[in-house]
């Protein structure tokens, strides 16, 4: 644990690769001071179908969801929550005049006892 997934509409133009934004995204995870190195998990998924708002106007997101183990108070999942997004903002840019790009996260938690995890290998 922790799982990461960010979720970006095809028209989200970045500054890096997303395997460099996983990188990024990794390392400010582990940086929290929360996390074990090998535990930290990550992916992006890029949404080919979407919508946002009503509008047809050239719009992109991306929705971060960090899922953790529960047993940390608000105070640090609002910290993870901001580390996350602020990786993000970084790797970001406008894409095509006019356009915005909203960037936000959710912290999920899990309950600790109903969560399986198995290692297999060295």
């Amino acid at each position: 644990m922790p799982h990461l997934v960010i979720e970006l509409t095809e028209n989200t133009r970045l500054t890096c690769s997303q395997e460099e934004l996983l990188d990024e995204a990794n390392a400010a995870l582990l940086a929290s001071g929360q996390f074990q190195e090998p535990d930290i998990k990550s992916r992006c998924v890029t949404l080919s179908t979407y919508r946002q708002g009503t509008e047809n106007v050239d719009r992109a997101f991306v929705h971060a969801t960090l899922s953790i183990l529960d047993g940390r108070d608000q105070a640090v999942r609002k910290q993870l929550a901001e580390i996350v997004c602020n990786a993000i903002t970084e790797a970001v840019r406008p894409g095509a005049a006019g356009q915005n790009v909203q960037v936000t996260v959710t912290v999920r938690e899990m309950e600790r006892a109903t969560f399986a995890k198995q290692i297999i290998g060295n």
